[in-house]
């Protein structure tokens, strides 16, 4: 297999990006010389701008999630934090509320509990980087993510970074990087939400968090979500060229149960140093309804993933070492000869520190060595023979942050570089059973300040994505390897601009903007042959370019406005003339989400309007596009009243639109739901509102 992945062009990319770095740092240098010579002219008064440390915000106890430009690790690139607290008091989903981030498409096979990808300004589920708590929810055997099993009930918040990944965060590259922060009591609290809503939805949500000792605490999450996920949707009779010729059916097969629990226990370990020991346990039972025609009426899928984390960092978190274990088994059935059972066993043990080097130079530096082992076993079939793979990874990443008082300007180089190690008990067509990897990938970010709340910034970067099991060995029984596969590459840039401020009468105002240009290689597609046999090719190349603007406003009176917009103008460069030029197929072009808040007290109501626009779910762009799709839902809070209660009444998609999917899955239609929560921090309010009053 071929080692290394970066082709001519990419290579004299990085050179030259190599130079500029070599340049920028060089002129930074000098120019810090400068500045200290005048800075003892001006007797120490002149103030040095620090490093970019964004502080993290506290995410409060309000009634509904919120949102910031700032994120935790990376302030040159373009992010967002979603402050998620309150989200266990309600229905929603980590899916639901990344899909309304600016940039970002949620790909649904159904309602709320069912599978779901994240795309990043178009580039494929398998590049977006999902991490729990830093720790990588993608596998060597599947890199796509399930959204729909992402906790919420105990994220504290969201951390979304477009088209780049923070060192700090992850020495891997990667298209764009998701990180779900879990809640770290500091202090003694408790709560419980239990829920109902349409298509035999419910939910039962509790937590508790307590000292133990004089220096420790521990705290426990628990969910257990549940859905007939009967919905109708319009059948079409598989003739998608007449509108007429289809009725209403109702979803089958779609039911589903999950269990998600978090423990988490930590304590000084000696001065200076903390432990923190975490374990978050999933279990799910799913029925696998599969597209709107025939499907096995009976198929089932059943998930169980659990990850161990010991974790040892400084007071002031410049330095931490963490270990993890995670174990996931899926089981397959209802299928016949596809039935079958999939074991992982991933481990992986991750360094990270930072530190500042006088008053304008910020170093930082993560190191990360993993191994995974995929076992797949067939339990019907008798032709197709059972299967282990396994990968060996180390990455590397270093960063280099400067900043000029007298500019205002932040220069961040970053330099990742990965090996990969891959080895399969058979052999493939070409008799091979070990293959290699690796990727070296360079980013380059600028920042600059002209004026107060007002931040410049540009970045460049590649990435990539190794092939999976499946995609190298055919593990999966149904396709063939191709040990000759190169991995996704791609390349980053985006330039805007973000303004925040606080003016008369408003609490804040945020306005960002943000051009994005990538170039996505080496696209893998599995792809049958004439003889009926899939496999995996290098085929697809893709231009994505677009726009992105945003804006966050918390107004007088207690109303608030959320609302972004995203154009993307996806097109694929795929050398088969039937598809050269042709948009890609299930990116919508246009992507819009508006949320107008009011609260008042214990009350508050909120609205929502969702956009996505017409798209083609096929290559060659000849069926049918799916039109545009818009759903209004509206939410309405109360409390706390009564000691600590809340209730959180829901209505979704209130025009009952049964579009499908950018996929072409069906979706729900009208749905409501219903929860009562309490808490012993809402009852702390409580109390406090009503001495008050």
């Amino acid at each position: 297999m071929r080692g290394a992945i970066v082709n001519r062009a990419a290579l004299r990319a990085i050179a030259q990006w190599m130079v500029c770095a070599i340049t920028l740092h060089a002129l930074v240098g000098v120019a810090r010389a400068d500045d200290a010579a005048k800075e003892a002219d001006e007797q120490n008064e002149a103030t040095e701008l620090q490093p970019i440390l964004v502080e993290e915000k506290s995410p409060g106890d309000g009634a509904l999630p919120e949102r910031s430009f700032e994120t935790a690790e990376d302030n040159v690139g373009f992010g967002e934090t979603i402050l998620t607290l309150p989200a266990w008091q309600g229905f929603a989903s980590a899916a639901e509320l990344l899909g309304q981030s600016v940039g970002a498409q949620i790909r649904r096979q159904g309602g709320r509990e069912d599978f779901a990808t994240l795309s990043v300004r178009g580039a494929p589920a398998g590049q977006v980087r999902i991490l729990l708590d830093g720790v990588a929810l993608g596998r060597a055997d599947n890199a796509v993510v399930n959204m729909a099993d992402l906790p919420l009930d105990s994220v504290e918040r969201i951390e979304l970074y477009r088209g780049f990944a923070p060192v700090g965060l992850t020495p891997i590259s990667s298209a764009s990087v998701v990180n779900l922060v879990t809640r770290q009591p500091t202090r003694a609290e408790f709560g419980v939400a239990s829920g109902l809503g349409s298509f035999g939805s419910g939910k039962i949500s509790a937590h508790a968090a307590a000292p133990v000792g004089t220096a420790a605490s521990a705290a426990a999450f628990a969910t257990f979500r549940t859905t007939d996920g009967d919905f109708e949707y319009f059948y079409n009779e598989g003739t998608d060229y007449n509108p007429n010729d289809g009725e209403v059916r109702k979803r089958a097969n779609n039911q589903s149960d999950a269990v998600d629990v978090l423990l988490r226990y930590q304590r000084p370990l000696v001065e200076g140093l903390n432990l923190q020991l975490r374990d978050q346990g999933f279990y799910k039972d799913e029925g696998v309804p599969g597209l709107a025609r025939k499907f096995p009426p009976h198929a089932t899928l059943e998930t169980v993933r659990n990850t161990s984390v010991v974790l040892v960092e400084d007071d002031d978190k410049r330095w931490a070492v963490e270990s993890n274990l995670t174990y996931e088994r899926k089981d397959l059935s209802g299928f016949g000869f596809q039935d079958n059972r999939g074991r992982t066993l991933a481990s992986a043990t991750q360094g990270r520190w930072s530190r500042q080097l006088g008053k304008s130079n910020f170093v930082s530096g993560s190191a990360e060595v993993a191994y995974e082992t995929f076992r797949q076993t067939f339990t019907e079939s008798v032709s197709v023979p059972d299967s282990s793979s396994d990968r060996w990874s180390l990455a590397m990443a270093g960063g280099d942050e400067w900043t000029l008082a007298r500019w205002n300007l932040t220069a961040s180089l970053q330099l990742r570089h990965q090996e990969l190690w891959n080895g399969f008990d058979g052999t493939v067509a070409d008799g091979s059973s070990n293959t290699t990897d690796r990727s070296t990938d360079p980013r380059v970010g600028l920042r600059w300040q002209p004026l107060a709340g007002l931040a410049l910034k540009g970045n460049i970067a590649t990435y990539y994505r190794p092939p999976t099991f499946d995609e190298l060995f055919g593990t999966d029984g149904f396709t063939e390897g191709n040990p000759d596969l190169s991995p996704e590459t791609g390349i980053n840039r985006d330039i805007g601009w973000e303004w925040t401020a606080s003016v008369p009468r408003f609490r804040r105002i945020e306005v960002g903007y943000a051009y994005f240009h990538n170039n996505i290689d080496d696209v893998i597609l599995v792809i049958p042959n004439f003889q009926r046999v899939a496999k995996a090719i290098n085929t697809a190349k893709a231009r994505v370019r677009g726009h992105e603007a945003r804006l966050e406003l918390e107004g007088p009176h207690g109303f608030s406005l959320s609302a972004n917009y995203t154009y993307q103008d996806a097109e694929n460069r795929s050398p088969r003339e039937y598809e050269l030029g042709k948009q890609l197929a299930s990116l919508a072009p246009h992507e819009a989400h508006t949320r107008l808040s009011w609260t008042q007290g214990r009350l508050f109501v909120a609205y929502d309007a969702d956009l996505i626009g017409e798209h083609y779910i096929d290559t060659p762009n000849d069926k049918p596009p799916i039109p545009t799709r818009v759903t209004h839902s509206v939410a309405l809070g109360f409390g706390p009243f009564a000691g600590g209660f809340r209730v959180m009444l829901e209505a979704d998609n209130l025009g009952d639109d049964l579009t499908p999917d950018q996929i072409g899955f069906p979706l729900p239609g009208r749905a409501f739901f219903a929860t009562l929560s309490w808490s012993s921090e809402g009852a702390s309010d409580d109390r406090g509102t009503e001495n008050h009053d």
